[in-house]
C-alpha cells in the first residue's frame, strides 16, 4: 500500500471519528456582541487617537506635505481588503476569522497557516503597540521618567493588567467599555481637528491632497501608503467575534462597514489639520518629532484642549489593547480547538464568563516576556518598531491568503460574481504583494531588517507543526 493510500485511509478514519465526537462544553458565550460592540471592536483596533499622537509620523517621513492625501487614499484601498471580510461573513461566522475564511476556500492547511500568521501579527502588535508604545508615549510626555531604570516595564504592566482583566471578564464587558470611551474619542478627535482647522484660517491649503508637496514623486506616496494601510488595517478584526455576535452574518458585515466609516473621518481630518498646522514645507521636522500630534493640540487648543487630547490618547492605547486582545485570544482558542497545532488546554473557556480563559492568561504572560526581552535589547522605542515591523509583514500575508481563498470559495458554492469575487480580490492581492515586497526590499538597516527574518522563521515553524501534528494534512491535496 502506497504512502498516499495510507494517508487517504487515515483521512477517512479521522473524518468518521470527527463526526462521532462528543461536543465539548468549552464553548464561547453566544449572543454577547451587538452592532455597536462590533463597530467599536473595529474602531478600537485602529486606535485613531494614538495614531494621531505618534504614528502619523511614519507616513510623514515618506510623504511629507502629502500626508493628508495618503490618509484619503489608504482607506479606499483598505476597502478592497475588507471586501474579503464582508463577502465571507455572509455565510461564515467563526472565532477563526481569517483562518476560517482561508480554510473555506483553500483548504485546512492554508487555513491553519493563515491562523498561525494572524495570531503572530496580533500578538506582536499587542506587545509592541499596546504595551511598549504605551510606555514610550508616557516617556514622551514626561521625559524625566526615562532616567528611572526599568520604569518602562511597570508602565507596560498598566495596559497589560487592565486589558487582561476586562477581556477575561467577558467580551460584552470589555466592549461596553470600548463603546463608551470610543464615542468620546470620536468626538474629541473630530471637534479638535475642526477647531484647529478653524484657527488656521487663511493658512488652509488643499494642495496637501495632491502630490505637489513631494514634487509629483509617486514612489514617496507609495511608501507612505505602507504605513497608512497598516494604520487602517485593524478595522476588519471584528470577524474574530463571529461566534459571540448576535445574528453574526448581519452584525459582522455591518460592523465592518460602519466601523470603517467611523475611523476615516477623524483620521483624515486630523491628518489634514496637523499637516497644514505644522506647515507643508516643514514636514521633515514633523516627522522627526516624537509626539507632533500632542504638540499641535497644545499649540492650537491650549492646555485644556491639549490635556484632554492626551487623556484620550492614553485611553486609546487601552481600547486598542482590549480590541486586539479580544481578536488574538479568539484565534488562539480556535487554533487549539480546531487545528491540532496548539495544546487543547488553550481551548478551555470560563464556565461563567464564557471567555477563552487559558488563552487570555497565556497571552498575558507571553506578551510580558516578549515586551521585556525586546525592550531590553532595543529599548522601548526601537523595540516597539522592530516588533511592529514583523507584525506588519505577517498582517499582509494573512490578508493575502484569506483574499486568495475568496474566488475559490465562491466558485465552489456557485455564488461567483466577477466583480466581488474576482476583480476586487485581484486588485487587493496586487497591492498586498507590492506592500510585502516593499517591507523586505531594499533591505532595511539593522535592527529593522530583523522583522522579515522573524516572520520567515515563524512561518516555517508553523508549517512544521502543521505537517507534524495535522492528522488530515494530505486531505487537502
Amino acid at each position: 500500500m502506497s504512502i498516499i493510500q495510507i494517508a487517504t485511509l487515515k483521512c477517512m478514519q479521522n473524518k468518521g471519528s470527527g463526526d462521532d465526537a462528543k461536543p465539548t462544553d468549552n464553548r464561547l458565550k453566544r449572543d454577547q456582541v451587538g452592532l455597536w460592540h462590533g463597530i467599536f471592536q473595529s474602531f478600537s483596533h485602529v486606535a485613531p487617537a494614538a495614531e494621531v499622537a505618534i504614528l502619523i509620523t511614519g507616513t510623514a517621513i515618506a510623504s511629507g506635505g502629502s500626508t493628508p492625501l495618503v490618509f484619503i487614499v489608504a482607506p479606499i484601498i483598505v476597502l478592497l481588503w475588507l471586501n474579503t471580510n464582508y463577502q465571507f461573513s455572509k455565510s461564515i461566522a467563526s472565532s477563526g476569522g481569517y483562518s476560517a475564511f482561508a480554510r473555506a476556500g483553500l483548504g485546512e492547511v492554508a487555513g491553519n497557516v493563515t491562523g498561525w500568521l494572524f495570531f503572530f501579527n496580533e500578538f506582536l502588535t499587542y506587545t509592541g503597540f499596546a504595551l511598549l508604545s504605551f510606555a514610550a508615549f508616557i516617556y514622551l510626555l514626561f521625559p524625566s521618567l526615562s532616567g528611572i531604570p526599568y520604569l518602562w516595564i511597570a508602565l507596560a504592566l498598566v495596559p497589560l493588567a487592565f486589558t487582561t482583566i476586562l477581556v477575561y471578564r467577558g467580551i460584552r464587558v470589555s466592549l461596553n467599555y470600548a463603546v463608551y470611551t470610543g464615542f468620546i474619542e470620536v468626538g474629541v478627535l473630530t471637534v479638535g481637528a475642526l477647531l484647529i482647522i478653524a484657527r488656521l484660517g487663511a493658512a488652509n491649503n488643499l494642495e496637501v491632497f495632491t502630490t505637489a508637496p513631494v514634487h509629483g514623486n509617486l514612489s514617496l506616496i507609495g511608501l507612505g501608503l505602507l504605513f497608512g494601510l497598516y494604520s487602517y488595517g485593524g478595522s476588519g478584526s471584528v470577524v474574530a467575534l463571529g461566534e459571540e455576535a448576535k445574528e453574526p452574518n448581519k452584525t459582522i458585515r455591518k460592523s465592518i462597514v460602519y466601523g470603517w466609516l467611523l475611523i476615516v473621518a477623524p483620521l483624515a481630518l486630523n491628518a489634514y489639520a496637523l499637516t497644514v498646522g505644522w506647515g507643508i514645507n516643514n514636514m521633515s521636522s514633523f516627522a522627526a518629532s516624537p509626539d507632533p500630534g500632542v504638540i499641535e493640540y497644545f499649540r492650537y487648543l491650549g492646555s485644556i484642549g491639549g490635556w484632554i487630547f492626551v487623556a484620550v490618547v492614553i485611553n486609546s492605547f487601552l481600547d486598542f489593547g482590549i480590541a486586539i486582545n479580544n481578536s488574538l485570544t479568539r484565534m488562539l482558542y480556535y487554533l487549539a480547538r480546531d487545528s491540532n497545532i496548539l495544546p487543547k488546554f488553550l481551548a478551555r473557556t470560563h464556565p461563567r464568563f464564557g471567555t477563552p480563559k487559558n488563552a487570555i492568561l497565556a497571552v498575558a504572560l507571553t506578551s510580558l516576556i516578549v515586551a521585556i526581552l525586546s525592550g531590553e535589547l532595543f529599548g522601548p522605542f526601537m523595540g516597539a518598531l522592530v516588533i511592529e515591523g514583523a507584525a506588519s509583514i505577517a498582517f499582509m500575508l494573512q490578508h493575502f491568503l484569506a483574499t486568495a481563498a475568496l474566488p475559490f470559495y465562491a466558485r465552489r458554492n456557485r455564488i461567483l460574481d466577477l466583480t466581488k469575487h474576482v476583480m476586487i480580490p485581484l486588485a487587493a492581492l496586487f497591492l498586498m504583494a507590492f506592500a510585502i515586497l516593499s517591507t523586505v526590499y531594499p533591505v532595511p538597516a539593522y535592527p529593522l531588517n530583523l522583522p522579515a527574518y522573524v516572520v520567515a522563521a515563524w512561518a516555517l515553524l508553523g508549517l512544521f507543526l502543521i505537517m507534524k501534528r495535522q492528522k488530515r494534512f494530505f486531505c487537502d491535496f
